[in-house]
């Protein structure tokens, strides 16, 4: 009951309509090939559904910074801004008992920026998206998405739990999460991906590819490049568009391998438990040779699981 009367008043100080927190609407004149820095810290509490942050780019030069606050507890949300002429900081924090009821304070900050900015986002709650820009960008948050379309640049992503998407990107990219799926398609550069759990989808990427996840499994489609892959727990699948070459490896499930016909591999493919097939001709525990005139080495292991190599 003193609980319950200490909300209650708690509830009722809070008053409704002007006394909501102040959003934020600023423009920031820069100079391009600057730097955005955003953290937004709300507090464990805070649920990821809450939050959200949106970078994308605009013909201007200036970062345009808008954020919206709801709901209870929206006054306990302070934002900070600091810059120069090449950098923008913004910072958000949230305290106090309202900061953390029924979820927390809705956050929705939508930032501009130049065609060519690098950017260093930070989250602690809430999807992180991306969108149109050039540069060097890091984004890290804990419990939610990231979505990364039409970049190019230096990119590296991390998330404890959460899937990440990157689609349309030109140059080297990074991604390491603790659990979450991750997705990267039409990439033109070298991709290292690293989850703890989760699956692994890579479509019509063009440079080394390095993907590792602990359980899941491990899709590869039209491969341009070396390819290392391996899984502690889960099947992989492999296609690729030109010459096949790498080392895929999976402790307990299926490999299967696709390439044109009019290519050639140097193939070491090994099981411990299964079968290997090689163009739809079943063999024993292994088969160690070229393949369609040999080529760059491929080499294929499956502790527990059948390999079957092909072409198309």
């Amino acid at each position: 009951m003193i609980l319950a009367a200490a909300l209650c008043t708690t509830l009722a100080s809070v008053p409704s309509g002007s006394a909501r927190a102040q959003d934020l609407d600023r423009r920031i004149p820069v100079r391009p090939a600057g730097l955005l820095q955003v953290d937004l810290d709300l507090g464990e509490e805070v649920r990821p559904d809450r939050v959200s942050l949106e970078v994308r780019s605009h013909d201007a030069d200036e970062v345009w910074i808008v954020a919206e606050l709801s709901g209870l507890g929206d006054s306990s949300v302070k934002f900070r801004v600091e810059h120069d002429e090449q950098t923008v900081r913004l910072y958000a924090r949230s305290g106090g008992l309202m900061s953390w009821l029924f979820g927390g304070p809705g956050v929705t900050v939508n930032i501009w920026v130049p065609r060519e900015f690098s950017l260093d986002l930070r989250s602690s709650s809430g999807p992180i998206r991306i969108e149109d820009v050039r540069g060097e960008i890091r984004a890290r948050t804990t419990e939610a998405v990231i979505e990364v379309r039409a970049v190019e640049g230096r990119l590296k992503l991390r998330t404890d739990s959460g899937s990440v998407e990157v689609v349309e990107m030109l140059g080297a990219v990074e991604v390491k999460s603790t659990a979450g799926s991750v997705e990267l398609a039409w990439v033109t550069g070298d991709v290292e991906v690293r989850t703890g759990e989760g699956d692994i989808l890579i479509r019509h990427v063009a440079g080394r590819s390095q993907l590792r996840t602990g359980t899941g499994e491990i899709e590869i489609r039209e491969a341009r490049g070396a390819t290392l892959a391996k899984t502690e727990r889960g099947a992989i699948y492999a296609s690729f568009a030109g010459a096949p070459e790498g080392r895929l490896e999976t402790r307990r499930g299926s490999v299967v391998v696709a390439f044109p016909s009019h290519m050639g591999a140097a193939l070491d493919a090994r099981t411990r438990h299964g079968v290997v097939e090689v163009d739809q001709k079943p063999g024993g525990s292994e088969y160690i040779g070229a393949v369609n005139g040999g080529g760059e080495a491929l080499v294929i292991y499956s502790a527990r699981g059948s390999i079957r190599v092909g072409r198309r």
